[in-house]
């Protein structure tokens, strides 16, 4: 049995004729016969009473269109969602971001693309930097919003600007610098930092601590080290050391008792900014990453 003699039995049998039947398949009477004979021969049981002036179902026959319908049903069904899977239409994508990054716009993007692709399966995992760049490598991961990395990882990965975010300070209220309307790195020299990282991680891993030198020429003196944002403006508000964080956390506490936020600047007065970025496997056979990739492409 094959998909064509399903089909040309259920032609033949709601059109209880032969010669019709033949002509609508575009293939001979002959050729038609000697496919639902074979069914036949195949299923075991005739399917049709016939002669050369009548055409009709046997009980069995009646039974097999029912079911040879729903099995042809099903062949088309398989064979659209192949096609979209195919095309990025159906399937799964895994989408790693970093710590905070949950309470940006990156819920837009991912709204907009579950808008666009109701049908692909949307997985998120949320870690630190270094560990989503590992998963990505590893073929864990298909997409990963992070902040653009000062030095890159394997040549395979491939890199798009999603955006760019203010950097902020975070100060006690009753900290010297909290009257300040901007701050620069070189004005936090001596402070007491707490930074936002999983503790388990070694001091040369923290992007954070990468960031603040390379900004402002000199290795901070962490005295905490949290990876939870609410623990940490916790932290700050009790005099416990300051915090260089994103805007797109900050907003979060704009109004917090005990705090205060205050912009970043360089040496001539522009705001300090992080980007951010997407990476992915250019390698990738998944061909939902370049319709996510698309998405934010009409975002930026």
């Amino acid at each position: 049995m094959n998909l064509n003699q399903l089909e040309y039995f259920v032609t033949v049998a709601e059109l209880l004729s032969f010669t019709k039947a033949a002509q609508k398949c575009y293939i001979s009477q002959t050729a038609m016969t000697q496919q639902i004979r074979a069914l036949e021969k195949n299923v075991g049981v005739p399917l049709f009473i016939r002669d050369k002036h009548h055409v009709e179902l046997t009980t069995a026959g009646k039974v097999y269109l029912n079911e040879a319908r729903v099995i042809l049903s099903r062949s088309d069904e398989a064979m659209r969602l192949a096609r979209m899977a195919s095309e990025g239409e159906t399937g799964e994508i895994t989408i790693g971001y970093i710590n905070g990054y949950g309470q940006s716009d990156f819920a837009d993007i991912l709204r907009n693309f579950r808008l666009a692709y109701p049908n692909i399966k949307v997985k998120l995992m949320r870690n630190n930097m270094s560990v989503l760049q590992g998963m990505l490598e590893q073929g864990k991961c298909d997409l990963v919003f992070a902040v653009a990395p000062s030095k890159r990882g394997q040549n395979n990965i491939s890199y798009q600007y999603v955006t760019s975010y203010p950097v902020m300070a975070v100060v006690n209220e009753g900290h010297q610098l909290s009257g300040s309307d901007a701050l620069n790195y070189t004005d936090l020299k001596d402070e007491n930092f707490i930074i936002m990282q999983p503790r388990a991680r070694s001091r040369d891993q923290m992007e954070e601590l990468i960031l603040i030198y390379e900004r402002g020429g000199y290795i901070p003196k962490v005295v905490e080290v949290e990876g939870d944002q609410e623990t940490l403006i916790l932290m700050v508000s009790v005099g416990m050391g300051i915090s260089i964080l994103p805007e797109y956390i900050t907003k979060l506490y704009q109004n917090e008792k005990n705090i205060r936020i205050i912009p970043m600047i360089k040496a001539d007065k522009t705001a300090e900014t992080v980007d951010m970025e997407v990476s992915w496997d250019r390698n990738t056979n998944n061909p939902a990453v370049e319709k996510f990739l698309n998405i934010i492409g009409k975002e930026v």
